[in-house]
């Protein structure tokens, strides 16, 4: 199976980073193109072909990705139309329906939300199959997604909704731990001593989340005791809305995204 990413961005380029790494392809099998060269150099070294034609990708791969920004997906559709009879294209183009893109092809359509973190193996992704995809796409997509993290399959209506969860999610938390090593710091910690703190604590409260069978009021009540130390920050977070905070950023970044959709 050969395999082509067009589109080689931050996005892009941790799925390929993070397929590789997970051993679910190999350099020789994929081919990647950007217009920005710059941005192949990397990829170069990790055995991948690269090159600037989208046309070559199409033409040569079973499997296209598409990883641009939503607003030239349309005009790379149309580039490489006549390639796309029989293919399976993914795209993860945040807001771009698979009724779309199979308007503007002959192919197979799988639409996929992940993350940045499929470069480091911990990607949430969702995916939701167009009218002509197979059970075997299906199979195929959600297999490659959960070598690189976690998969799961929604109705495509649900997807700006994950767009703004999972999609746009790691940026909510890198702003939580920036915070959390700044306080750190401010409390005599050194700055790489904080953010090593602050993100185990980010990634093993996930792991527990996951993991534990507990639910979250259940977890909350074991790290916090009474009159303890816990308690009195939760207090200034009540008391500062951050709760409410970080579920308007989830949903002002869903409306983001349906407002892209096309």
């Amino acid at each position: 199976m050969r395999v082509g990413f067009i589109g080689c961005g931050n996005l892009g380029s941790s799925l390929i980073t993070g397929l590789l790494g997970a051993g679910s392809l190999r350099g020789e099998e994929i081919i990647a193109s950007d217009a920005d060269e710059s941005k192949l150099e990397g990829l170069k070294k990790l055995g991948v072909e690269a090159t600037t034609d989208n046309k070559r990708v199409a033409a040569s791969s079973d499997v296209i990705f598409i990883a641009v920004k939503p607003d030239v997906v349309g005009e790379v559709l149309e580039e490489i139309r006549e390639f796309s009879e029989g293919k399976l294209l993914i795209s993860v183009a945040a807001g771009v329906s698979t009724r779309f893109i199979e308007s503007k092809t002959e192919a197979r359509v799988i639409r996929v939300m992940p993350n940045i973190c499929g470069l480091v193996g911990e990607m949430a992704s969702c995916f939701s199959a167009g009218t002509r995809a197979t059970a075997e796409d299906r199979e195929l997509v959600k297999k490659l997604l959960a070598s690189v993290g976690e998969a799961i399959e929604v109705e495509e209506e649900a997807m700006d909704a994950v767009t703004g969860l999972s999609g746009s999610g790691p940026a909510y938390f890198y702003l939580i731990i920036g915070a959390m090593q700044q306080a750190g710091v401010e409390l005599g910690l050194s700055p790489d001593v904080a953010l090593r703190l602050a993100a185990q604590t980010a990634k093993g409260a996930g792991e527990m989340t996951l993991r534990s069978g507990k639910g979250l009021e259940e977890l909350t009540r074991m790290v916090c005791s009474p009159k303890g130390t816990t308690i009195e920050g939760l207090k200034v977070l009540e008391e500062r809305k951050v709760e409410e905070a970080i579920k308007e950023a989830v949903k002002a970044a869903a409306r983001r995204a349906r407002e892209l959709s096309r």
